[in-house]
């Protein structure tokens, strides 16, 4: 457009007299300079930010803590985490990782790199790390309002390769998409884990979960359900709906005195959410406390785990001053109906179309 403009300038300047003719000529010299100053300054900063990335790149390839990161994760990707492989990776390593990519999104925050630039470089070596279940578990989730700027930059470059139809490193474990833009990351759950609330019998006792237990307490369900006669009796608690409630809501283990998981309950709080069943009781989820997934191992079955976590979910729900506590329960799993009947539930709705199919039982327990 700028171009036309002269051109047009230059064939009308011999008819505007000498005076002006020489004005528009300056004019026009003025402009042309202006446009190669602009190109110029443009390839001059698409330079600098290439120059800027490839040491960026270089860096990452001559700093021992970063690639000593790098090597780990190379070696614990598709498979069950082998925790020998993490042996010499210090925090110092974990903290220099992260903040090599907090430079990165300072980059692109201030619009300096684009996530085109940044990704064929720098993606795959991102989602590793990120999407890696150990750095999850034991560094980015237990503190993770300090890592503000990962999961800003997280966000972004998942929705650009989401977009861009690319591979994404580790997706069986990304974050939801619920986490990112509820921001769930700067509710820090740091310290919390086995905390004790109770104990019942001589080889049992009640300790509130942390980000730590994930893979056991996924491990105990996965056992559970593997012995189920009828796998329909049980709709299985994902890894995002656990971490979602390690924020948000109380996850309970119960734990033998060494050291294994016996069982663990989840109790949804008065939140707006999915998982709260208030409106299957025409309650408002104000009112209503949700007594969400309760899960014993097969090797500690018959030993009272469930009605615990029962009497538990309700000192609970009394403390968060809702109106009552609701449940589902399988028509077909009686065991755990009569539990939470001989508790002071009581069926408020039957045969419920649940869970993708699942036929239901509503229970409710007024306070």
């Amino acid at each position: 457009m700028m171009l036309v403009l002269i051109c047009f300038i230059l064939v009308h300047a011999f008819h505007l007299g000498e005076e002006a003719a020489v004005g528009i000529f300056s004019l026009a010299a003025t402009l042309v300079g202006t446009i190669f100053i602009a190109i110029e300054l443009k390839n001059s900063q698409e330079v600098t930010c290439c120059d800027m990335l490839i040491d960026q790149n270089n860096y990452f390839h001559d700093n021992d803590h970063l690639m000593k990161v790098y090597e780990a994760l190379e070696r614990s990707q598709g498979a069950q985490v082998d925790m020998s492989v993490w042996k010499d990776v210090e925090e110092t390593d974990i903290a220099c990782y992260c903040t090599f990519f907090e430079n990165l999104y300072l980059l692109y925050r201030h619009k300096i790199a684009r996530l085109e630039d940044l990704d064929d470089l720098f993606g795959y070596r991102f989602f590793i790390f990120t999407n890696n279940p150990y750095i999850q578990e034991r560094h980015l989730l237990p503190t993770s309002s300090s890592y503000n700027e990962i999961f800003c930059l997280y966000e972004a470059w998942l929705k650009f390769r989401r977009k861009n139809g690319s591979h994404i490193p580790g997706e069986d474990y990304t974050f939801s998409t619920e986490f990112l833009e509820k921001r769930l990351y700067l509710r820090s759950a740091e310290g919390r884990g086995n905390e004790p609330m109770a104990e019942f019998g001589n080889q049992l006792k009640i300790s509130r979960m942390g980000f730590k237990d994930i893979p056991e307490i996924l491990s105990v369900q996965q056992r559970a359900c593997d012995q189920m006669a009828d796998p329909n009796q049980f709709y299985p608690l994902s890894r995002q709906e656990l971490i979602e409630s390690l924020f948000l809501d109380t996850v309970l283990g119960a734990v033998a005195l060494n050291g294994q998981l016996a069982g663990f309950a989840v109790f949804v709080s008065c939140r707006d959410s999915s998982r709260n069943l208030g409106p299957d009781a025409d309650l408002l989820w104000q009112q209503s406390y949700t007594f969400d997934v309760v899960v014993s191992d097969p090797a500690w079955r018959g030993n009272g785990i469930q009605r615990q976590f029962i009497d538990l979910a309700i000192m609970k729900a009394r403390e968060a001053g809702a109106k009552a506590i609701l449940a589902t329960v399988s028509p077909t799993n009686s065991f755990s109906l009569d539990n939470f009947l001989k508790k002071g539930f009581t069926v408020l709705k039957s045969g419920m179309n649940k869970y993708g199919g699942l036929e239901r039982s509503l229970l409710i327990y007024q306070l």
